[in-house]
């Protein structure tokens, strides 16, 4: 409880720094794919100034669903629903030119993720990150993660030590603000018996905007 209320006072802080800005922004992270979907919702806001300085500073809430085949070692639980509700809090944003310089977004997340099938609910914080890196005029390669670890979950390590996701691909940026995208995404728990139980794996393709 003591790690989850830090957590709160630190999204506090970043909702009071990014009050001082200059104007609203929403923030939408849309993907779907053949075996995943996942959602992100934000508001938040942006300052003034040159194009390399606009970093949204936001909350947003998201919605990962997969239907994949579980699997923990040899043991196969077939094609099982897994759901991720997250309350997050960060920063986006690109440098000084995305077709040149590249960006990252950096995030805290608070999430419920549910597996019925393993008869798995667990409330936990987390950090997501993720990298721009150019390639060519608007084109840019995609490396991002994200790690819940037991010692912020709050019921510690009873169900597993670790939560983590991570996903490579393309994009590309027609501008600050807008970009499209197709990523490859991998979930997966390492349970308290230190095995590892993958949960999704497939593509994604998507669209991420501010406005």
């Amino acid at each position: 409880m003591k790690q989850i209320l830090t957590v709160l006072a630190f999204f506090a802080s970043i909702y009071s720094a990014a009050s001082a800005a200059e104007y609203d922004t929403v923030f939408l992270d849309l993907a779907a794919g053949d075996v995943m979907e996942h959602y992100r919702i934000g508001y938040g806001e942006t300052p003034a100034g040159e194009e390399g300085e606009k970093v949204t500073s936001m909350f947003y809430l998201g919605y990962f669903t997969s239907e994949d085949e579980i699997a923990r070692g040899s043991d196969h639980f077939g094609e099982e629903k897994v759901e991720i509700l997250t309350l997050g809090a960060g920063g986006f944003g690109y440098l000084e030119d995305p077709q040149k310089y590249g960006g990252a977004e950096f995030d805290f997340e608070i999430s419920q993720t549910k597996i019925d099938a393993l008869d798995y609910d667990r409330v936990g914080l987390g950090f997501r990150t993720q990298l721009f890196i150019p390639v060519v005029a608007g084109l840019q390669t995609n490396i991002g993660f994200n790690v819940r670890p037991f010692f912020f979950a709050s019921d510690w390590n009873e169900q597993a030590q670790l939560e983590y996701e991570y996903q490579l691909g393309l994009e590309y940026a027609f501008s600050w603000d807008v970009a499209i995208y197709g990523h490859y995404r991998y979930l997966a728990v390492v349970d308290d018996e230190d095995e590892e139980i993958q949960l999704a794996e497939g593509s994604l393709f998507g669209l991420r905007a501010r406005f």
